[in-house]
């Protein structure tokens, strides 16, 4: 488990280690996504723990990020390329989180429809009214 803090707390350090966690999120969306397709349930409760961890360290790390950008205000332009990469992960997490919502909102909204009885035969439907006349 990386850190959002970096030894030096420079800028480009703490936004590599968040790079790192973005990618992360991503990687556990696409888990969630597979999952959920490939068995139409809701993820399990493993799954969601693991996304809860993570949202709680990417929070811990938005807020290191803006506190060491704050005080380093300089950006060079590799700087701007690397943040740029930060925002299109957490882009493509989120893009990835809504189709794995409308999936899940598939999987749970399907109404289970009573088994049905099977087809009786005309003879044996015969049988039972006549018993009944």
């Amino acid at each position: 488990m990386q850190s959002a803090f970096t030894e030096d707390g420079s800028l480009s350090g703490t936004l590599q280690c968040h790079m790192d966690l973005c990618e992360e999120v991503y990687q556990l969306m696409l888990d969630e996504n597979r999952a959920l397709k490939a068995s139409g349930q809701p993820p399990e409760e493993s799954l969601l723990n693991r996304k809860r961890a993570l949202l709680a360290r990417l929070d811990v790390s938005l807020g290191r990020l803006k506190e060491v950008g704050a005080q380093q205000k300089a950006t060079t332009p590799e700087l701007r390329t690397a943040m740029e990469k930060g925002q299109q992960s957490i882009l493509r997490a989120l893009l990835l989180d809504r189709e794995n919502e409308q999936l899940l909102l598939k999987a749970t909204a399907q109404p289970r429809m009573a088994p049905v009885a099977p087809r009786m035969a005309a003879s044996q439907l015969e049988r039972v009214y006549g018993k009944h006349r």
